[in-house]
Protein backbone atom coordinates (compact mmCIF):
# COMPACT_ATOMS: atom_id res chain seq x y z
CA UNK A 1 0.00 0.00 0.00
CA UNK A 2 1.32 3.21 -1.11
CA UNK A 3 0.05 6.93 -0.95
CA UNK A 4 -0.47 6.94 -4.34
CA UNK A 5 -3.52 4.36 -4.04
CA UNK A 6 -5.23 7.29 -1.90
CA UNK A 7 -5.10 9.29 -5.54
CA UNK A 8 -8.69 9.06 -6.46
CA UNK A 9 -12.20 7.91 -5.38
CA UNK A 10 -12.83 11.61 -4.13
CA UNK A 11 -16.50 12.23 -2.51
CA UNK A 12 -18.89 13.68 -4.40
CA UNK A 13 -21.28 15.93 -2.64
CA UNK A 14 -24.29 17.92 -3.13
CA UNK A 15 -24.44 21.39 -2.39
CA UNK A 16 -27.07 23.11 -0.30
CA UNK A 17 -26.49 26.64 0.49
CA UNK A 18 -24.44 28.33 -2.53
CA UNK A 19 -26.76 27.43 -5.33
CA UNK A 20 -29.23 30.07 -5.52
CA UNK A 21 -31.64 28.17 -8.52
CA UNK A 22 -34.41 26.05 -6.74
CA UNK A 23 -35.19 22.86 -8.69
CA UNK A 24 -31.96 22.44 -10.31
CA UNK A 25 -29.08 20.62 -8.21
CA UNK A 26 -25.01 21.29 -8.59
CA UNK A 27 -22.95 18.60 -7.39
CA UNK A 28 -19.23 19.01 -6.93
CA UNK A 29 -16.53 16.35 -7.53
CA UNK A 30 -14.28 17.20 -4.07
CA UNK A 31 -10.93 16.89 -6.57
CA UNK A 32 -9.13 19.18 -3.47
CA UNK A 33 -8.98 16.23 -1.24
CA UNK A 34 -6.84 13.78 -3.34
CA UNK A 35 -3.47 13.78 -1.06
CA UNK A 36 -1.29 15.92 -2.71
CA UNK A 37 -4.02 18.06 -2.88
CA UNK A 38 -5.58 18.65 -6.20
CA UNK A 39 -7.01 16.95 -9.22
CA UNK A 40 -3.27 17.06 -10.84
CA UNK A 41 -2.82 13.96 -8.68
CA UNK A 42 -4.47 11.79 -11.08
CA UNK A 43 -3.27 13.31 -14.34
CA UNK A 44 0.17 12.81 -13.15
CA UNK A 45 0.30 9.75 -11.88
CA UNK A 46 -1.40 8.84 -14.96
CA UNK A 47 1.41 10.30 -17.17
CA UNK A 48 3.96 8.70 -15.56
CA UNK A 49 2.85 5.52 -15.15
CA UNK A 50 2.36 5.41 -18.60
CA UNK A 51 5.40 6.85 -19.26
CA UNK A 52 7.24 3.40 -17.48
CA UNK A 53 5.37 1.49 -19.22
CA UNK A 54 6.28 2.70 -22.65
CA UNK A 55 10.53 2.77 -21.38
CA UNK A 56 10.10 6.85 -21.89
CA UNK A 57 11.07 7.23 -18.09
CA UNK A 58 13.47 4.70 -16.13
CA UNK A 59 14.23 4.64 -13.02
CA UNK A 60 16.63 6.70 -11.76
CA UNK A 61 15.49 9.50 -14.21
CA UNK A 62 14.33 13.22 -14.28
CA UNK A 63 10.46 14.65 -14.99
CA UNK A 64 10.35 17.99 -16.44
CA UNK A 65 7.65 20.42 -17.23
CA UNK A 66 6.68 24.02 -16.91
CA UNK A 67 4.08 24.76 -14.41
CA UNK A 68 2.68 27.36 -12.33
CA UNK A 69 -0.57 25.47 -11.25
CA UNK A 70 -1.04 22.46 -9.36
CA UNK A 71 0.46 20.35 -11.88
CA UNK A 72 4.11 21.15 -10.83
CA UNK A 73 3.23 20.25 -6.74
CA UNK A 74 1.76 17.14 -8.22
CA UNK A 75 4.73 15.85 -10.70
CA UNK A 76 7.07 16.12 -7.14
CA UNK A 77 4.73 14.26 -5.40
CA UNK A 78 4.48 11.64 -7.12
CA UNK A 79 7.79 12.02 -8.21
CA UNK A 80 9.09 11.82 -4.58
CA UNK A 81 7.14 8.56 -3.67
CA UNK A 82 8.43 6.75 -6.88
CA UNK A 83 12.16 8.02 -6.61
CA UNK A 84 12.64 10.43 -9.94
CA UNK A 85 13.48 13.96 -9.53
CA UNK A 86 11.69 16.76 -11.03
CA UNK A 87 12.55 19.52 -12.59
CA UNK A 88 10.02 22.61 -12.93
CA UNK A 89 10.51 25.82 -15.38
CA UNK A 90 8.63 28.87 -14.29
CA UNK A 91 8.54 32.39 -15.81
CA UNK A 92 10.78 34.72 -14.11
CA UNK A 93 8.10 37.09 -13.72
CA UNK A 94 4.24 37.03 -14.37
CA UNK A 95 1.54 39.87 -14.99
CA UNK A 96 -1.15 40.53 -12.62
CA UNK A 97 -1.95 39.61 -8.88
CA UNK A 98 -1.42 35.74 -9.85
CA UNK A 99 1.32 34.34 -7.81
CA UNK A 100 2.55 30.87 -7.76
CA UNK A 101 4.82 31.24 -4.69
CA UNK A 102 2.82 28.65 -2.35
CA UNK A 103 2.62 26.23 -5.62
CA UNK A 104 6.40 26.34 -5.81
CA UNK A 105 6.85 26.27 -1.68
CA UNK A 106 4.53 22.52 -1.73
CA UNK A 107 7.01 21.55 -4.77
CA UNK A 108 10.12 22.62 -3.22
CA UNK A 109 9.19 20.10 -0.06
CA UNK A 110 8.68 17.48 -2.39
CA UNK A 111 12.49 17.99 -3.21
CA UNK A 112 11.45 19.44 -6.71
CA UNK A 113 14.13 22.26 -8.42
CA UNK A 114 12.49 25.29 -9.65
CA UNK A 115 14.35 27.50 -12.53
CA UNK A 116 13.19 30.83 -13.37
CA UNK A 117 13.32 31.79 -17.30
CA UNK A 118 13.16 35.74 -18.28
CA UNK A 119 11.33 36.00 -21.13
CA UNK A 120 13.10 39.03 -21.73
CA UNK A 121 16.13 36.93 -22.90
CA UNK A 122 14.63 34.92 -25.22
CA UNK A 123 12.50 37.88 -27.27
CA UNK A 124 13.60 40.75 -28.52
CA UNK A 125 10.66 43.84 -28.91
CA UNK A 126 8.44 41.89 -26.24
CA UNK A 127 6.54 45.33 -25.69
CA UNK A 128 5.41 44.65 -29.16
CA UNK A 129 3.80 41.54 -29.16
CA UNK A 130 -0.14 41.37 -28.97
CA UNK A 131 -1.69 40.13 -25.37
CA UNK A 132 -2.11 36.61 -26.85
CA UNK A 133 1.60 36.66 -28.51
CA UNK A 134 2.91 37.48 -25.22
CA UNK A 135 0.69 34.89 -23.47
CA UNK A 136 1.87 31.96 -26.17
CA UNK A 137 5.51 33.19 -25.97
CA UNK A 138 5.56 32.85 -21.99
CA UNK A 139 4.77 28.91 -22.48
CA UNK A 140 6.08 28.47 -25.58
CA UNK A 141 9.49 29.44 -24.13
CA UNK A 142 9.54 26.72 -20.86
CA UNK A 143 8.05 24.21 -23.49
CA UNK A 144 10.93 24.77 -25.86
CA UNK A 145 13.66 24.15 -22.86
CA UNK A 146 11.72 21.25 -21.64
CA UNK A 147 12.08 19.50 -25.26
CA UNK A 148 15.50 20.83 -25.52
CA UNK A 149 16.57 18.41 -22.39
CA UNK A 150 14.53 15.54 -23.07
CA UNK A 151 16.26 15.26 -26.27
CA UNK A 152 19.59 16.23 -24.72
CA UNK A 153 19.42 13.40 -22.28
CA UNK A 154 17.65 10.27 -22.52
CA UNK A 155 17.14 9.89 -19.02
CA UNK A 156 15.07 13.55 -18.87
CA UNK A 157 11.21 12.69 -19.62
CA UNK A 158 9.02 15.87 -20.54
CA UNK A 159 5.68 15.10 -19.38
CA UNK A 160 4.37 18.35 -20.98
CA UNK A 161 0.73 18.42 -19.60
CA UNK A 162 -0.55 20.67 -22.47
CA UNK A 163 -0.14 18.03 -25.33
CA UNK A 164 -0.11 14.01 -22.99
CA UNK A 165 -2.79 12.21 -24.11
CA UNK A 166 -2.31 10.53 -20.84
CA UNK A 167 -3.85 13.96 -18.99
CA UNK A 168 -6.84 12.72 -20.80
CA UNK A 169 -7.33 9.43 -20.16
CA UNK A 170 -6.90 9.75 -16.33
CA UNK A 171 -10.01 11.62 -16.07
CA UNK A 172 -11.81 9.60 -18.82
CA UNK A 173 -10.87 6.34 -16.84
CA UNK A 174 -11.55 7.47 -13.64
CA UNK A 175 -12.66 11.29 -12.81
CA UNK A 176 -15.41 10.34 -15.41
CA UNK A 177 -16.15 6.74 -14.28
CA UNK A 178 -15.88 7.80 -11.20
CA UNK A 179 -18.70 10.60 -11.40
CA UNK A 180 -20.87 8.67 -13.45
CA UNK A 181 -21.10 5.93 -10.91
CA UNK A 182 -21.91 8.43 -7.80
CA UNK A 183 -24.51 10.24 -9.90
CA UNK A 184 -26.13 6.76 -10.82
CA UNK A 185 -26.72 7.77 -13.94
CA UNK A 186 -28.29 10.47 -13.72
CA UNK A 187 -26.33 13.22 -14.74
CA UNK A 188 -27.80 16.02 -17.22
CA UNK A 189 -24.81 18.34 -17.37
CA UNK A 190 -20.54 18.36 -16.58
CA UNK A 191 -19.19 22.14 -16.25
CA UNK A 192 -15.41 22.89 -15.62
CA UNK A 193 -12.71 25.12 -16.65
CA UNK A 194 -10.61 24.27 -19.66
CA UNK A 195 -6.92 24.35 -18.13
CA UNK A 196 -5.23 22.32 -20.10
CA UNK A 197 -7.98 20.65 -21.63
CA UNK A 198 -7.87 17.27 -19.99
CA UNK A 199 -10.29 17.08 -17.00
CA UNK A 200 -12.93 18.81 -19.60
CA UNK A 201 -12.08 16.29 -22.26
CA UNK A 202 -11.93 13.21 -20.45
CA UNK A 203 -14.64 13.38 -17.99
CA UNK A 204 -16.91 14.53 -20.87
CA UNK A 205 -16.12 11.54 -22.93
CA UNK A 206 -16.53 9.27 -19.79
CA UNK A 207 -19.86 10.39 -19.46
CA UNK A 208 -21.29 10.74 -22.62
CA UNK A 209 -20.68 7.15 -23.49
CA UNK A 210 -23.61 6.60 -21.62
CA UNK A 211 -25.20 10.00 -21.71
CA UNK A 212 -25.08 11.66 -25.23
CA UNK A 213 -27.45 14.45 -24.44
CA UNK A 214 -25.30 15.77 -21.63
CA UNK A 215 -24.62 19.54 -22.01
CA UNK A 216 -20.60 20.22 -21.18
CA UNK A 217 -19.28 23.79 -20.84
CA UNK A 218 -15.94 25.02 -20.66
CA UNK A 219 -14.95 27.96 -17.92
CA UNK A 220 -12.42 30.09 -19.14
CA UNK A 221 -11.33 33.49 -17.38
CA UNK A 222 -11.41 36.83 -18.47
CA UNK A 223 -7.77 37.34 -18.71
CA UNK A 224 -6.24 33.83 -20.07
CA UNK A 225 -6.30 33.88 -23.74
CA UNK A 226 -5.10 30.23 -24.24
CA UNK A 227 -7.47 29.54 -26.91
CA UNK A 228 -6.87 32.10 -28.65
CA UNK A 229 -2.99 31.35 -28.56
CA UNK A 230 -4.01 27.76 -30.04
CA UNK A 231 -6.72 29.07 -32.31
CA UNK A 232 -4.09 31.99 -34.16
CA UNK A 233 -1.35 29.38 -33.96
CA UNK A 234 0.65 32.31 -31.88
CA UNK A 235 1.80 29.03 -29.64
CA UNK A 236 2.44 26.83 -32.40
CA UNK A 237 4.62 29.63 -33.80
CA UNK A 238 6.36 30.49 -30.87
CA UNK A 239 7.52 27.15 -30.18
CA UNK A 240 9.22 26.89 -33.65
CA UNK A 241 10.82 30.21 -32.88
CA UNK A 242 12.16 28.90 -29.64
CA UNK A 243 13.50 25.53 -31.31
CA UNK A 244 11.20 22.93 -30.28
CA UNK A 245 8.96 21.20 -33.25
CA UNK A 246 5.25 22.22 -33.63
CA UNK A 247 3.37 20.44 -30.82
CA UNK A 248 -0.28 18.92 -30.73
CA UNK A 249 -1.92 20.31 -27.64
CA UNK A 250 -5.26 18.83 -25.83
CA UNK A 251 -7.22 22.14 -26.18
CA UNK A 252 -6.86 21.73 -30.28
CA UNK A 253 -8.37 18.37 -29.54
CA UNK A 254 -11.38 19.58 -27.40
CA UNK A 255 -11.91 22.18 -29.90
CA UNK A 256 -11.83 19.82 -32.96
CA UNK A 257 -14.00 17.18 -31.50
CA UNK A 258 -16.91 19.93 -30.22
CA UNK A 259 -16.62 18.57 -26.79
CA UNK A 260 -18.13 21.92 -25.31
CA UNK A 261 -21.43 22.55 -26.20
CA UNK A 262 -20.59 25.98 -25.09
CA UNK A 263 -18.14 28.32 -22.79
CA UNK A 264 -18.64 30.26 -19.56
CA UNK A 265 -16.25 33.94 -18.56
CA UNK A 266 -16.07 33.85 -15.37
CA UNK A 267 -14.29 37.13 -13.81
CA UNK A 268 -12.04 37.04 -11.47
CA UNK A 269 -13.74 38.64 -8.47
CA UNK A 270 -16.72 36.18 -8.98
CA UNK A 271 -14.28 33.05 -8.87
CA UNK A 272 -13.38 34.67 -5.40
CA UNK A 273 -16.22 35.38 -4.17
CA UNK A 274 -17.81 31.51 -4.89
CA UNK A 275 -14.63 30.72 -2.86
CA UNK A 276 -15.13 32.66 -0.34
CA UNK A 277 -19.05 31.16 -0.26
CA UNK A 278 -18.15 27.73 -0.47
CA UNK A 279 -15.46 27.90 2.60
CA UNK A 280 -18.01 29.66 4.55
CA UNK A 281 -21.23 27.83 3.64
CA UNK A 282 -20.46 25.25 2.70
CA UNK A 283 -17.01 24.41 4.31
CA UNK A 284 -15.35 23.14 0.66
CA UNK A 285 -11.90 25.06 1.83
CA UNK A 286 -11.19 24.99 -2.02
CA UNK A 287 -9.37 27.60 -4.42
CA UNK A 288 -10.16 29.52 -7.63
CA UNK A 289 -10.96 27.38 -10.04
CA UNK A 290 -13.14 25.63 -7.55
CA UNK A 291 -15.20 28.57 -7.29
CA UNK A 292 -15.45 29.71 -10.86
CA UNK A 293 -16.12 26.60 -11.74
CA UNK A 294 -19.27 26.45 -9.16
CA UNK A 295 -19.74 30.37 -10.24
CA UNK A 296 -20.29 28.71 -14.23
CA UNK A 297 -22.43 25.79 -12.76
CA UNK A 298 -24.94 28.17 -11.30
CA UNK A 299 -25.28 30.28 -14.26
CA UNK A 300 -25.74 26.97 -16.26
CA UNK A 301 -28.20 25.97 -13.60
CA UNK A 302 -30.21 29.56 -14.89
CA UNK A 303 -30.55 27.61 -18.56
CA UNK A 304 -31.75 24.12 -17.81
CA UNK A 305 -35.07 22.42 -16.69
CA UNK A 306 -36.18 21.71 -12.99
CA UNK A 307 -35.15 18.39 -11.79
CA UNK A 308 -32.03 19.04 -13.87
CA UNK A 309 -28.39 17.44 -12.13
CA UNK A 310 -24.99 19.56 -12.77
CA UNK A 311 -22.07 18.37 -12.04
CA UNK A 312 -18.57 20.64 -11.60
CA UNK A 313 -15.35 19.71 -9.86
CA UNK A 314 -13.80 21.25 -7.07
CA UNK A 315 -10.07 21.61 -8.07
CA UNK A 316 -7.33 22.46 -5.21
CA UNK A 317 -7.34 23.65 -1.82
CA UNK A 318 -7.32 27.43 -0.71
CA UNK A 319 -4.13 27.12 0.75
CA UNK A 320 -2.42 27.10 -2.67
CA UNK A 321 -3.44 30.51 -2.95
CA UNK A 322 -2.53 32.39 0.87
CA UNK A 323 0.77 34.22 -1.04
CA UNK A 324 -1.83 36.05 -2.64
CA UNK A 325 -4.45 36.78 0.04
CA UNK A 326 -6.89 38.70 0.02
CA UNK A 327 -6.49 39.16 -3.67
CA UNK A 328 -6.55 35.70 -4.81
CA UNK A 329 -6.73 35.37 -8.86
CA UNK A 330 -8.43 32.82 -10.73
CA UNK A 331 -6.40 31.95 -14.35
CA UNK A 332 -6.81 28.55 -15.36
Amino acid sequence: MSILDQIGNTPLLKLNRVNDMSGVEIYVKCEFMNPGGSIKDRMALCMIEEAEKRGDLKSGGTIVDQSTGNTGPALSFVGAVKGYKVQLFLPATLSSSYNPADRIRIARLYGCSVTSINLDEHIKNIDELSDVERSASFVAVRMAQCYKLQESDPSIWWSNQLGNVDNTKAHREQTGREIAEQMDGKIDAFVASIGTGGTLMGVAQALKEKHHDIVVSGVVPTDDPRIQWIQSRAVHDALEKFGAPRLRFLIEDVLEQNIMDNEIVVRNEDAKNMADRLCKEEGLFCGMSSGANVHAAIEMAKTMKKGSKIVTVLVDRRDRYFAEYPNEHYVV
